[in-house]
Order: structure tokens, then sequence, then C-alpha cells
């Protein structure tokens, strides 16, 4: 990935991308090794003040089918929610479009489709040129869960502490959406990851 304009064929063959959406490939992900149908989730929740600042900033925050964006404790957390699609060593694939829009100028970053990538930490996005960008790190695990069954494993991480990647990422999309509200210093919000897939 890095820097290249990439999206994984093999994961392309996976049921999302029969309906013609693309899927970033994971960074440091195994290029050897086949992408599996997953079922689960992958979620995130703003930390407090978060949204209040955005807000102030006139920075709105909006998903696209599947994805789903709701609010709590009176609009003061948003919480975004991404179905998982498919499983790739470390690397899990959810379907789905999160969009921070600048309600006052009408710019907008869409991040389509992010993949996480628990290894080296770190979130990917499709973004609306077709290239992938790591946009947000995830500076910690808080904890890792795995339940085998017969025929599936299930796997759990919770805690995931979300930043913006690096000040270059940061200084992108401040300019992109005319703002100073993002910093890579600022975990922003806290997410869960599920995913179950055949062994």
């Amino acid at each position: 990935m890095r820097g290249k304009l990439i999206v994984s064929t093999a994961v392309a063959a996976l049921a999302l991308l029969a309906a013609g959406t693309a899927l970033p490939q994971a960074a440091q992900a195994d290029t050897t090794s086949t992408p599996v149908p997953a079922t689960g989730s992958f979620s995130f929740t703003t930390g407090p003040g978060i949204l209040s600042t955005w807000d102030y900033n006139n920075i709105k925050v909006s998903t696209s089918s599947p994805a789903s964006y709701s609010t709590k404790n009176n609009g003061t957390q948003g919480t975004a929610n991404f179905p998982v699609v498919a499983r790739q060593q470390t690397a899990t694939f959810t379907g789905g479009q999160i969009r921070i829009t600048n309600s006052k100028t009408g710019e907008y970053i869409n991040c389509l489709n992010p993949a996480v990538e628990v290894l080296v930490k770190v979130v990917d996005c499709v973004m609306a040129d077709k290239t992938n960008k790591r946009l947000f790190t995830i500076a910690k695990i808080g904890a890792v869960k795995t339940l085998n069954s017969v025929y599936t494993t299930t796997t759990s991480y919770t805690g995931l502490d979300l930043k913006i990647t690096d000040q270059a990422t940061a200084d992108w999309m401040n300019a992109k959406l005319r703002t100073n509200t993002f910093s890579p210093s600022v975990v922003f919000a806290t997410g869960e990851l599920v995913s179950t897939y055949s062994k």
C-alpha cells in the first residue's frame, strides 16, 4: 500500500465487491493468503467533548449504508458502525462509508469501507478517487478475546483508542475541510471490532 493506488484484487472477489464496491488493501496484509468471508462489526464512539468541538467548527459526521451513525448522551457523543464483510490474516474489511463534512463550506472527506489492521494498528480507507489512505491509528488495544467453536472463530478487540494517523494526515484533513480542528495528539474515539469467520 504505502502511497500506492492499490485496491486488493483478492478482496475484490468477495461479497461486497460483487456489488461493485472497492475495498482497501490492508497495510502489511499477507498478499499470499486469500481473504475469507466474515461477519461482525467495527464501531467507534467519539470521546467526551469531541462532537462539541467539531460542531463549533462546523464539522459534521454522517454515514452511508450499510454503515450507520447515531448519537447518545443528549447528542454529545456519536457512534459509527460498520459491518464486517471479510478477513485476511490480521486485517478485517468492513462495508459502508463515513463522511466528515464542513457544513459551512460543503467540503467533505469520505472514508469508504474501512479496513482495520490490528497487527500494525491502523485503519485504512478507500478515498473518493479510489486511492487508499491511512486516516486513523489505533493508539491502544484494551483487550483481545478469541472464541473457537467447531466450525468458526470469533475474535473481539475492545478499547481501540483511535487517533488521526500523524501530523501530515491531520494537516491534509484540515486543509481539505478548511479548518484547524484535527490533531494527531487527541484520542477522538474508542472502538470495538468483532469478527466471526470459518476455520
